[in-house]
């Protein structure tokens, strides 16, 4: 459980403060910005109860760390709710850019 808090919980806050802030370049939060964050904010939970259930089942989050699976459903969550209306915006297309970088720069944890 120490890894978890040590590793993962500080990992998923300063995804969420990165993109949190890239929103924030412009100092307006675009109703499409507010719902990407809010998007991320779910799917970032929601994979938080993922790995708390690797924990319980086999004692480590080694393979819930390794898998691509949480960062390629996070971008596509985002980049589906971005083209609701037909056009990703400039505003939503560097929240993805962004979401991407990230996982790129933090590629091993």
């Amino acid at each position: 459980m120490m890894a978890y808090k040590e590793l993962f919980k500080p990992f998923l806050s300063s995804l969420f403060d990165a993109v949190m802030k890239q929103a924030m370049e412009d100092e307006v939060i675009s109703p499409e910005e507010s719902l990407l964050l809010s998007q991320i904010e779910i799917d970032i939970r929601a994979f938080e109860k993922e790995v708390a259930k690797c924990i319980e089942d086999d004692g480590g989050i080694t393979e819930a760390l390794k898998t691509d699976c949480f960062k390629d459903r996070l971008i596509a969550n985002v980049r589906k709710l971005a083209l609701e209306d037909g056009l990703i915006s400039k505003d939503e297309e560097a929240i993805l850019s962004k979401l991407e970088e990230y996982f790129q720069a933090k590629d091993s944890f």
